[in-house]
């Protein structure tokens, strides 16, 4: 009777492995800096080929840190922890 059962319930476990699985490798991607400090490490090496000003490297990199902030704070977030707060220059010279 449980070979039965098994054989019965076998399309559903292997759904939910499936879909775990799925879950698992989104849940990686979307918290992966890797990405991120590649984009941050090629424009370091176009700013020191002159390939971009100085101007637009600062404006890009404050993109760049932006996201990876993004991704430390969905990290925290799904390990149960607050999200950081903004912290540095930026906050300090808005509450001017």
């Amino acid at each position: 009777m449980f070979l039965v059962d098994d054989l019965i319930m076998l399309p559903v476990t292997g759904l939910k492995f499936v879909l775990r699985t799925l879950g698992k490798v989104a849940e990686e991607q979307y918290t992966d800096t890797g990405p991120i400090k590649e984009k941050l490490l090629e424009l370091q090496v176009q700013l020191e080929f002159e390939e971009i000003t100085e101007a637009e490297y600062v404006k890009r990199e404050a993109e760049i840190l932006r996201e990876l902030r993004e991704i430390e704070n969905r990290k925290r977030i799904l390990a149960g922890l607050p999200p950081e707060e903004r912290q540095g220059f930026m906050k300090l010279s808005s509450d001017q």
